[in-house]
């Protein structure tokens, strides 16, 4: 009879899954990191999927670095929705209406990269603000 291959993989898993000291006490350094990460996780989410910006203000209510990285993800939302609205209604106008339809693109790479510079200053677990639009307040 053949052994179960998955066996040591499941032991080994169990084993990682234990972080305990002799005393029977989790170690503390790291459950502080497990909750490091998961800030990050829920930060990178705001500005993967603009619309849960409002996820990081629920879950760490009273953290700095979540409500900035809220605020950053909120304004990078904003900025799409209007900067999308309007090329769509302007590149309506005949003769120049496929201008703001280069221009919407442009724009929408600008988003992408302003999205990608966000994430990077989360993972960094730094506040660093955004071009262009890094200055505007909304949550405070």
């Amino acid at each position: 009879m053949e052994k179960d291959p998955f066996e040591k993989q499941e032991r080994n898993a169990a084993d990682e899954k234990k972080s305990v000291n002799e005393d029977g006490k989790e170690n503390k350094e790291s459950a502080e990191l497990d909750e490091a990460q998961k800030r990050k996780i829920v930060c990178c989410l705001a500005y993967v999927f603009g619309i849960l910006f409002f996820l990081p203000l629920i879950l760490y209510p009273k953290d700095d670095f979540a409500k900035f990285h809220a605020n950053q993800s909120l304004v990078i939302l904003l900025t799409s929705i209007i900067v999308s609205a309007l090329c769509s209604i302007l590149g309506m106008i005949p003769a120049i209406g496929f201008i703001f339809g280069i221009i919407g693109g442009v724009l929408g790479v600008a988003i992408l990269i302003a999205c990608i510079l966000g994430i990077v200053a989360v993972v960094q677990e730094e506040k660093t603000k955004l071009p262009l639009i890094g200055n505007i307040r909304i949550i405070s």
